[in-house]
């Protein structure tokens, strides 16, 4: 239980309309019943507390200071490349022109009582590209990125996961960014499934309400190289879907050719026979790294 001292604290920072320092005391009384293997009261204080974060009743939001480490749940995402230099097929290059033309024109949509696209799952081969350009349309629009870590995500107890994604949508909401989950097969899988335990089943239906019920001030981007495993209810929750469909052989040559022009070298017949039997343009620019490796330290 609370101490009096505390609870005294507690109230004072209230009546003070000390709102960050109400928030600091309520979650070190919720520390407090965790330290003590009370994982449920822990939760639900905390759930209690983020409902009141979200409220609006003075016009003012609770700070979010998390309970959980988000410095080692959030990586900073990095463009390799800029959305023109991505291979993508004309109709996803088409899209995403699209997508960042409606960020640009937020307001305008906005004051026309129309919503812009923010709520996006790109899904096909691994290699493909998906990654890449989640990190190159942060870039574009100018948002950070951040990449989410689910060996950190996932908790061990029961609700925890659930808690730190509610924690997770919230600080989305308040710093406007590109928040990547990278093969979100790994937190989102078909439910009903007999080797799964229930607490999977719970975390993807708190990823779905979290998804639909959060506000968009930045973009939410799933990536999954096996769509076939997601829950099928989990679809309906993006507003834009994307295929990244797998390069054909002519693809990957003319890609091949323009990679060794890159590194100053014209492409050998292996080379591009290599790249053209790769199931991907990750796989095909591998070989292409190689061989200019070779050539280098052959001179």
């Amino acid at each position: 239980m609370a101490k009096t001292r505390e609870l005294i604290e507690l109230f004072r920072a209230i009546g003070n309309h000390d709102l960050a320092r109400a928030t600091s005391l309520s979650r070190k009384l919720a520390a407090q019943h965790g330290s003590r293997g009370q994982y449920r009261v822990e939760r639900d204080l905390l759930g209690a507390l983020n409902g009141a974060a979200n409220g609006t009743g003075n016009g003012r939001h609770m700070p979010v200071n998390f309970t959980w480490s988000l410095g080692s749940t959030l990586m900073p995402l990095v463009a390799a490349k800029q959305l023109a230099q991505l291979e993508l097929s004309p109709s996803v290059r088409i899209v995403f022109n699209e997508i960042a033309q409606e960020w640009r024109a937020r307001v305008k949509l906005a004051k026309h009582g129309l919503s812009r696209r923010w709520r996006l799952l790109f899904y096909g081969p691994s290699g493909c590209g998906k990654s890449a350009t989640a990190a190159a349309l942060a870039s574009e629009i100018g948002l950070p990125g951040y990449l989410v870590r689910f060996d950190s995500l996932i908790g061990a107890y029961l609700g925890q996961t659930a808690l730190r994604l509610r924690e997770l949508f919230l600080f989305a909401e308040q710093t406007p960014c590109v928040l990547l989950f990278d093969e979100v097969d790994a937190l989102a899988k078909r439910r009903g499934s007999p080797m799964e335990v229930g607490e999977l089943d719970r975390i993807v239906i708190a990823f779905m309400q979290e998804l639909e019920h959060a506000q968009g001030e930045g973009f939410v981007i799933a990536t999954s190289n096996i769509p076939k495993a997601l829950d099928e209810a989990l679809w309906r929750r993006f507003d834009l879907r994307v295929a990244f469909p797998k390069p054909k052989a002519g693809d990957l040559v003319r890609f091949a050719e323009r990679r060794c022009r890159d590194f100053g070298f014209h492409a050998s017949r292996n080379t591009l026979s290599a790249c053209q039997k790769a199931g991907s343009y990750s796989e095909a620019e591998q070989e292409i790294i190689a061989e200019a490796r070779r050539r280098l330290l052959a001179k």
